[in-house]
């Protein structure tokens, strides 16, 4: 029975079958994930990738991040070439209250963990829709203020 050449453990009949000099855990090869490849509407097939390239295209394709590139993506708001009206006002996301506590806390670590760790949180807050971008703002040129 062959082991591992570093730490020892038995390996698995297929694995020296194929090869391989080292256990799973030893491994220094990474993982594989896939990606979706599209053709049409029937007939798709998946790309094995390493993990990490595969997250990547992956997070591009996510539907909440879909959109087009043409102008930024669907981040950017001011590319709108029909001059199409939302049907739900954006400032309508996040009230008052969420403003204060997400403000005070965003002052509370900026007082304990410093000023980079408060904007991500306030990115964070933002992005899951606790507050609204003019609210963002507003804790940000705080935050900057304090900061300095």
């Amino acid at each position: 029975m062959k082991v591992c050449k570093n730490c020892n453990t038995a390996l698995p009949a297929k694995r020296v079958e194929l090869g391989y000099s080292v256990c799973v855990n030893c491994s220094d090869v990474e993982a594989y994930g896939f990606v979706n490849i599209i053709n049409h509407k029937t007939g798709n097939t998946v790309q094995p990738l390493p993990r990490s390239q595969a997250q990547a295209i992956n997070k591009i394709g996510d539907r909440k991040r879909f959109g087009t590139v043409l102008k930024g993506g669907s981040k950017n708001t001011a590319y709108n070439p029909k001059n199409t009206k939302h049907k739900v006002p954006t400032s309508f996301i996040g009230n008052e209250i969420s403003y204060e506590r997400v403000g005070k806390k965003a002052m509370d670590i900026l007082e304990n963990k410093g000023y980079d760790a408060a904007m991500q949180y306030v990115e964070r807050e933002l992005q899951d829709y606790t507050i609204n971008a003019k609210h963002a703002i507003l804790i940000r040129k705080a935050l900057e203020i304090f900061a300095n």
